[in-house]
């Protein structure tokens, strides 16, 4: 009897382990950032035999000793505060109002990963909406904020979908950044739903 007590309890630990680890809550929050032929890209999946992944950290160095130094520098880079370069993390929120009406369904608050790079390219990845992003940062005329031009796709919401411009200002003060991106409506837009303003803030660590 005692030998079916443990059985039954061993079995039932194991079931809720499966359960726990299946969770679509927990798939949710989980960004994948691979590097396939030296481009880094973010995923809400896991990267594929031909990138590297590390649902939110570093890949660990492989290869020659020039690779193992580009990874240590790009390490150093994200835990930089003093350059709006690098990996950025934080909670966004994505507001839609059409004709000054707020869109229940459009507002959410989830986690969002950015990556600016040096060159200028940006990418980012939202799953819990299913919103990535996507276009170019540059400089800007007050140092340490960086003027956006992105577009957003794949967004639950479809009316997100669309181009955008805003800023990512770093402040040294606090070891953050403030993300700001408003909606550039098209004529056809405006035609089709009428005046409309999407509005996405977060502030965001490294």
């Amino acid at each position: 009897m005692i030998a079916m007590d443990m059985f039954k309890f061993a079995a039932r630990s194991a079931y809720v382990f499966v359960a726990l680890s299946l969770s679509p809550a927990m798939a949710d929050q989980l960004i994948f950032r691979c590097v396939i032929n030296g481009a880094i890209t973010y995923k809400d999946e896991p990267c594929d035999a031909q990138g590297r992944a590390g649902a939110g950290r570093q890949p660990a160095p492989t290869g020659s000793g020039a690779a193992v130094q580009a990874s240590k520098s790009e390490k150093s880079i994200d835990l930089n505060y003093s350059t709006p370069y690098g990996t950025w993390r934080g909670l966004a929120q994505y507001q839609v109002a059409v004709k000054g009406q707020p869109v229940r369904e459009a507002h959410a608050v989830v986690p969002l990963v950015i990556e600016v790079e040096k060159q200028g390219r940006l990418q980012g990845i939202s799953p819990a909406n299913g919103c990535k992003m996507l276009g170019v940062a540059a400089p800007y005329v007050v140092p340490n904020m960086l003027k956006l031009d992105v577009t957003l796709s794949e967004c639950r919401y479809t009316g997100l979908n669309q181009r955008y411009t805003g800023t990512l200002a770093l402040s040294q003060a606090s070891n953050s950044a403030q993300l700001s991106l408003q909606s550039m409506n098209s004529m056809v837009t405006v035609l089709m739903q009428g005046p409309a303003n999407n509005d996405i803030k977060a502030t965001m660590k490294r």
